[in-house]
């Protein structure tokens, strides 16, 4: 969509920006949300958007009771709910049974999304390029028959918990003894199963992909490992994420105009397409694949509902397409606005159908005829 109708037909859209809070945040945590979502809300605002902030911890619905959902669009800023796996797709059931329209993707997907041993099986099923590997529920599990030799070295990961939880270097393993020891860990630690796939060390492309109908590929961007010697330590970890003092914090700059053939190039916005389309995402989601030595991509995580701060890789990702972070969101708005004029029309359509469907006749008595 151009941003010369982005202007003239959503602007004055009422938007609920909707954003959930965790009870364990420090105070710093509580700030820094506050901030972020005072950027967007100003964003919004000037745009022209009528603009309402609410701010729930687990139930949704007492904070949307003001509003009108035939008015209003939701701008669903819920990425997790605190203590409760799944409970972003819950959040989204809330919407729908109070007759919102919001932003992002579906329960069903986000339900989808969640467990990585579903991601991979559904990953396979659409024949998209993805690892070997499978779930562990207890670590005797982990034997030779069920573990192929050609999978090592593996990395070992929680089969539903994100943000990198529980991916440190020593995620990765080489055998099956290691591997064992680190299915015990995560299942001991995070407490749910384990999943472990080949460890593919090469690039890491994240793609972020916007749209419905027909979905548009946004620009890449690449993790820069350059700065990590062992190819098998080439990942992104907790402590590079969300430990500001560890060593790898700021060891994996972001590259916005990743050096690729357009034959590379194109394959990867191909296989990221069909997994957007596989695991039926709608507005915005990202793909993350692994590049191995071959060239070849593969699928490592399915995102719906990415991180959307204005410091995040979907919005670098938008801002690289031209946008500004307002217009970004402004345009997601749109496309959830897009949604409900289709089911509005649908509605009205079957009511004006009904309204001129001809009175059912009545069924006439058969009569014999008399006897000749």
């Amino acid at each position: 969509m151009s941003k010369e109708r982005m202007a003239r037909d959503k602007v004055r859209v009422p938007v609920v920006v909707l954003y959930n809070v965790y009870r364990t945040w420090s105070p710093e945590d509580r700030l820094e949300a506050d901030r972020l979502t005072q950027v967007m809300v100003d964003g919004l605002r000037d745009l022209g958007h009528k603009v309402a902030v609410a701010e729930f911890w687990k139930d949704v619905r007492p904070v949307l009771r003001p509003y009108d959902p035939t008015e209003w669009i939701v701008f669903n800023w819920c990425e997790g709910v605190e203590d409760e796996i799944g409970g972003d797709a819950r959040v989204c059931a809330d919407l729908e049974a109070m007759g919102f329209t919001y932003t992002g993707n579906s329960p069903y997907t986000l339900k989808l999304s969640v467990e990585k041993g579903r991601v991979k099986r559904v990953l396979q099923r659409w024949k998209i390029p993805t690892p070997g590997g499978r779930e562990f529920k207890h670590p005797d599990e982990v034997t030779p028959s069920n573990w192929d030799e050609a999978n090592f070295p593996a990395i070992v990961k929680p089969v539903s918990s994100h943000c990198s939880v529980a991916v440190t270097r020593d995620a990765v393993v080489h055998d099956l003894e290691s591997l064992r020891r680190r299915v015990a860990y995560v299942i001991e630690t995070v407490k749910e199963p384990a999943l472990a796939e080949k460890f593919i060390a090469g690039r890491e492309i994240n793609v972020g992909i916007w749209g419905n109908g027909r979905p548009r590929v946004l620009p890449l961007r690449e993790i820069d490992f350059s700065r990590v010697e062992n190819p098998l330590h080439r990942m992104v970890t907790w402590d590079s994420k969300w430990v500001p003092n560890s060593p790898e914090w700021n060891s994996m700059p972001v590259i916005t105009q990743p050096i690729l053939s357009d034959a590379l190039r194109a394959h990867i916005e191909q296989v990221a397409l069909a997994t957007y389309r596989a695991f039926d995402c709608r507005d915005y989601a990202r793909v993350d694949l692994r590049i191995d030595e071959d060239d070849q991509p593969y699928v490592v995580d399915v995102n719906p509902n990415p991180d959307i701060c204005p410091d995040g890789g979907f919005a670098g990702a938008c801002y690289a397409a031209g946008y500004t972070y307002a217009e970004a969101v402004s345009n997601i708005i749109s496309m959830a606005l897009a949604r409900r004029n289709r089911r509005q029309a649908l509605f009205s359509t079957l009511a004006r159908l009904r309204r001129h469907e001809p009175a059912e006749r009545p069924v006439a008595a058969a009569v014999a005829p008399a006897a000749g």
